[in-house]
Parts: structure tokens; sequence; C-alpha cells
């Protein structure tokens, strides 16, 4: 039997063992992050498809969840890109594991409800109940987002008519929002709009352009 003293010794060293392994792996999953986020926003494509090569194979539960949002949209970027002969069938079950594991982590999180909402038009090519469910859902969530909200006001550009007057004002409301962060994101946000009816409502509360 040990005494109290190698006993109190040898705890030490195992809680510093399990210390150590912990900060590896944490530091391993910030590393995931990170890459994931600098491929997403890189011009350069190949760290896009390093990723994807990468994340083709092995199980979803080891990939960080903040990591498992970012290639799920790099899965459905791939599904979108696919021949005319309809989208990747393997791109679009891997996005949608790794929607899974983002949600499962973050269950409501606007940015996952989004993904959701992108996945069902990527697989189905038309709107769909639980598609708009998910994209009504985002606003109440989060009413205004970066990354997605030029995807939502798209969409609310494209879907109009089928969605609730509460969601078409968010989805003006978010692009005035967006054109005001960057006065580059105007004209793109209204080439994004087009004719519909966002764009003219957009337009009407926007400042005049700079000459």
């Amino acid at each position: 039997m040990l005494s109290p003293r190698p006993a109190l010794r040898l705890a030490c060293l195992i809680l510093a063992a399990v210390t150590i392994v912990s900060a590896v792996v944490a530091f391993d999953r910030e590393r995931q992050v990170t890459a994931v986020a600098q491929a997403l926003a890189s011009p350069d494509d190949a760290p896009r498809q390093a990723l994807l090569r990468d994340s083709a194979t092995g199980s979803v539960a080891a990939v960080p969840p903040r990591a498992a949002a970012g290639l799920a949209a790099l899965w459905l970027q791939r599904a979108g890109s696919a021949t005319p002969a309809g989208p990747d069938r393997f791109a679009l079950a891997r996005a949608y594991q790794l929607i899974e594991r983002a949600q499962a982590a973050r269950p409501g999180a606007a940015a996952n409800l989004v993904l959701r909402s992108q996945y069902a038009l990527a697989r189905h090519g038309r709107l769909t109940p639980g598609g708009r469910a998910d994209y009504i859902a985002s606003y109440a969530a989060a009413p205004f987002l970066t990354a997605e909200g030029f995807w939502r006001v798209a969409y609310a550009a494209q879907y109009w008519n089928d969605l609730p007057p509460a969601t078409r004002d968010a989805a003006v409301e978010e692009a005035v929002w967006l054109a005001g962060l960057d006065g580059r994101f105007r004209d793109r946000l209204l080439a994004i709009a087009a004719d519909s009816p966002v764009a003219v409502r957009m337009a009407l509360r926007l400042p005049p352009p700079r000459a």
C-alpha cells in the first residue's frame, strides 16, 4: 500500500499527464478551427480543396463544432458546383453530417440554421417547408450576420412571396445594415437583390452613393 506522500505524488503526476493531453487536444482543435477560417477567407482555392480532401474520410465526431460549420459550408459549395446532372451526393451527405455535428453543439444557432436552409435548397433544388422554417428561425436567432447575411438577402430576393412580412422586413434591415458596414457592399447587395422587392426597399433606405 502506498504511503500518503507517494500516493499524493502519483496523483499529481496523473493529473499533470491529463492536463498535458487535454491541452494538446485543445490546441489541435483550435488549429483545425483556425485552418478552416483561414481557408474560407482565402482568395486562393487551394486551401479549401485541401480541407475537402482531408475531411472526406473519418468520423465527424472528431471535428470541433466550430470547424464543422465551416467545413459544412465548403461541402455545400462543392455540392452546388457539381455537374448539371445534379448535386454531388457525397458532398451533400458529408455536409449534412457536419451540420448535425455543429447543430448538436449549438442548437438553434443562427449560422447553423442558415446551413440547414442551404442544405435543403442544395438537396431539393427548390424551396421546402423545412428549409423555409430554418431560414425564418435564423432571423429570430440573430437578425444581423456578416458572412451569412449576403446569402440570406439573396434567399429573400428569390423567395420574397413565400416569406412572412416580419422575415421580409428583417432581410431588408440586414441588407441595409450590411451596406452600412462597407461602401463596397452596397453595389454587391443591390446586384444580389436584382429587381426584387428587397432591392427596391433597400434602395429607398440607403443614402445616395457618393460621387
